[in-house]
């Protein structure tokens, strides 16, 4: 097989920086190290401790400052992973377990769960410094066509769909302030707003990246204070004696543990974003203590929060209505308010509906920047074609991976429902995290004697392993159609894999023959 080609690297230290968005919520963190490929060795899996350290040595990127303490860790790590789906998920892990009690024991283990995976995560990211997050794990543990194999699914269909429910988020609080759900036309006009919303932030982020950042930056603020007006709501009911709700406990549980699948993949994707300290991890101070510890310090104040919002959701809502409503905070406020008469129903609908919306298009922002990432590199690594990593010389957008990512989710928009998007993306999700976990100890005997920061217990990546086990086996005994019709999906990026690597054949040379048309075409280069 042909040699891959890589393409040049260099560019100017401000057009890099402005590829580095800082991301928020529910968007894919993938961090850059300013690292250039490891070209020393034709197999990253023939390579020695001693070649992996020279090469480290060699062309380490330069170190950031270590500026980060604990706390300002924790803070970041908190701020991060809190984004829209803790306003859209609640509803599905009670529609899956039929009752609050054990949709509270849900929330609780899908935030340990992601403490484990974190734990696993940060090892990972002290050892191997190099942009891509997962697809330079999963390449160093086990070679070049798994990871172009996941960059397949994940890089292109799961962060496509996770950008689809992240834009119908916003689309169903914003419909539902202005339209019935009875509506015959309220699924098409909730389709074709979460569609716009991709195409004008595509737009945008076209002509500047750093307005998406500051998009991000801006609606943040607005999510934390549903959140906190939220939990202030469920104290004030429980506070009035209002326990009829959730003091059912749980009574009439489902007891299928093949449909809790999908309540876990419910409530761990709003733990999205428990991998974001890693790619940080240059700039955090005594990072062999402090990492573990933000780690787990943050990882037990998002399960409190969480906790504290899904006790509000069932302390004020029965269960029929956290069954049937999709954009529960909008009818929180519009129950709770509505007891001082119809205008403060009003305006608890306003509030509820715009701060979720409003911050969910932030977080689409950054989703859609972070997800053009993975396509990005990957075309730098020679897996993909190199169109993908053409950058507009007039903005420094990565625009071509920017608009593929994009079209990608505007298709998804149209394909599925957020319920059935979400089981989608979790089922993927942790099937290829799974092997990052297990990637710790498979790198340990790989590279026993290459520099860690920390080690994390070993307990911690095998309990992970056994919970994505779990996460991926039980959904075939449920929906086997659909989890059998993603492993055709993923086994179609093996003829692919050998289409777009080999640079000799001919799909390679017509790879090229684009890659100098879109150049032209967006004035852009590698």
């Amino acid at each position: 097989m042909g040699r891959a080609v890589f393409p040049d690297r260099s560019m100017e230290e401000g057009r890099r920086d402005e590829l580095i968005p800082i991301l928020q919520g529910d968007a894919l963190l993938l961090g850059d190290d300013n690292c250039n490929s490891i070209n020393n060795c034709d197999d990253i899996n023939s390579c020695n401790d001693d070649a992996i350290m020279e090469i480290d040595d060699k062309d380490a990127p330069t170190e950031l400052e270590a500026h980060f303490t604990l706390t300002s860790t924790v803070l970041f790590a908190v701020g991060q992973t809190i984004g829209s789906g803790i306003f859209v998920s609640p509803n599905e892990v009670v529609k899956q377990v039929l009752s609050p009690g054990m949709a509270l024991v849900i929330w609780v283990l899908s935030g340990f769960i992601s403490l484990c995976g974190a734990l696993s995560f940060s090892e990972l990211g002290t050892l191997i410094k190099r942009s891509g997050g997962e697809l330079q794990y999963i390449k160093a543990a086990y070679g070049d066509l798994p990871a172009f194999l996941f960059f397949w699914v994940c890089g292109v269909i799961r962060n496509s769909m996770g950008c689809a429910v992240i834009s119908l988020t916003f689309s169903s609080y914003l419909c539902n302030m202005f339209m019935s759900p009875a509506n015959p036309d309220f699924v098409i006009a909730k389709k074709c707003t979460a569609a716009a919303a991709i195409v004008v932030i595509i737009i945008v982020m076209t002509l500047s990246t750093k307005w998406g950042v500051r998009m991000a930056n801006l609606f943040c603020v607005l999510k934390l204070l549903a959140l906190g007006c939220l939990v202030v709501l469920g104290v004030w009911q429980l506070a009035r004696g209002r326990t009829e709700n959730i003091s059912k406990g749980f009574e009439g549980t489902n007891t299928n543990p093949g449909t809790w699948t999908t309540a876990f993949f419910a409530a761990l994707w709003s733990y999205s974003g428990w991998n974001c300290i890693n790619m940080m991890s240059g700039e955090i101070k005594d990072a062999g203590k402090n990492v573990p510890r933000a780690l787990v310090i943050s990882q037990v104040c998002l399960i409190s929060v969480y906790l504290l919002a899904n006790i509000a959701y069932c302390s004020i809502l029965s269960l029929e209505e956290l069954i049937n409503e999709d954009a529960i905070a909008l009818y929180v406020g519009r129950k709770m308010l509505g007891e001082f008469g119809s205008h403060w129903a009003r305006a608890g609908e306003l509030f509820f509906g715009l701060s979720v919306a409003v911050s969910s298009f932030g977080s689409l922002s950054s989703s859609l920047m972070g997800s053009s990432r993975l396509p990005f590199i990957a075309a730098q690594e020679g897996m993909m074609p190199q169109f993908l990593a053409l950058i507009q010389n007039s903005t420094g957008t990565p625009i071509v991976s920017l608009m593929f990512i994009g079209a990608s989710a505007f298709l998804c928009v149209w394909s599925s429902s957020i319920s059935t998007l979400i089981s989608y993306v979790g089922f993927l999700s942790w099937f290829w995290w799974g092997l990052c976990f297990l990637a710790v100890p498979v790198l340990r005997l790989k590279m026993p004697h290459s520099p860690r920061q920390f080690k994390v217990f070993m307990g911690f990546p095998i309990l992970a392993t056994l919970s994505t086990l779990y996460l991926v086996v039980g959904p075939f005994f449920v929906t086997p159609i659909p989890c059998l019709a993603w492993i055709g999906v993923t086994l179609i990026g093996v003829p692919m894999y050998y289409g777009f690597v080999d640079r000799s054949n001919k799909a390679g040379r017509a790879m090229d023959w684009i890659l100098l048309r879109l150049s032209r075409l967006l004035h852009a280069t590698l």
